[in-house]
């Protein structure tokens, strides 16, 4: 392609990619952020709704769509942190930072969720979502759905690790209140009572998995980035060396030209 041959370390080695074009990645980066900015405005949002909601009906109905929420703002900030990098490089340094961070808030989503979803398995609630919970499913549907496509094209073109899991949090809460909107419109799911907490506690169960894997990659990443400074520092230190040597031999080469003539 491009007039090139592959050589046989491209081919060999497919995780090799062309280098970030700045300019595409100026233009976006704006785009993402304030995208990041208004799903942290909207998750706070409806996360304190759905929270206030709960003591208002006194339920837990909602509950876990709240935590995850907060969660999900947490997760926006650091991605928003990352996107605020100086360069292409700061960036993607702050990128492998805010995934390690991302991957430890999936995990504590995790807990909270499923030991509530649990609970709520083992004592389904009485009480049916009201029409509070309703709208502001609704709300997070639309408004969410948006912002995750907008997010994960972005996210290809700036190759942000940390935005591509950003945006796949917010499918997962998309995901979590779909229950709270068709618990009354679907014959079966009046029969199943805690269907809502049986999907919360698969999708947290996904976001273990998905935060373990995060936090094994970054640490890899980072130890990697690490092996590869102190190579290049014994090698700096190595030519400085070489090169200190060579003045002195040619200074004894030149003090001797001068005795022999």
């Amino acid at each position: 392609m491009n007039g090139f041959p592959q050589t046989d370390s491209s081919r060999n080695n497919p995780l090799q990619l062309d280098p970030i074009n700045p300019e595409e990645f100026q233009r976006l980066r704006p785009i993402a952020f304030w995208s990041c900015v208004l799903s942290f405005i909207v998750d706070i949002a409806l996360g304190v709704t759905a929270f206030i909601n709960c003591i208002r009906t006194e339920s837990f109905v909602g509950f876990s769509y709240s935590v995850h929420t907060f969660m999900d703002s947490m997760c926006t900030g650091f991605v928003s942190w990352h996107l605020r990098g100086s360069t292409i490089a700061d960036s993607q340094r702050r990128d492998t930072l805010a995934c390690c961070v991302i991957g430890a808030l999936f995990i504590g989503s995790f807990l909270a969720i499923e030991s509530r979803a649990i609970q709520s398995m083992i004592s389904p609630p009485t009480v049916r979502p009201d029409r509070t919970v309703v709208i502001y499913s609704f709300i997070h549907i639309i408004v969410f759905t948006v912002l995750s496509i907008i997010k994960i094209r972005i996210s290809k073109k700036i190759r942000s690790k940390s935005l591509k899991f950003d945006t796949l949090n917010s499918i997962i809460g998309i995901i979590m209140v779909l229950p709270l909107i068709i618990w009354d419109r679907v014959v079966f799911i009046n029969k199943v009572t805690h269907l809502d907490d049986l999907i919360q506690a698969l999708m947290a169960l996904f976001l273990f998995v998905a935060g373990g894997k995060l936090i094994l990659d970054s640490i890899t990443i980072m130890n990697t980035e690490y092996e590869r400074k102190i190579r290049e520092g014994k090698v700096k230190k190595m030519l400085e060396e070489t090169d200190e040597d060579a003045i002195v031999l040619s200074g004894i080469k030149a003090t001797n030209y001068d005795i022999g003539t």
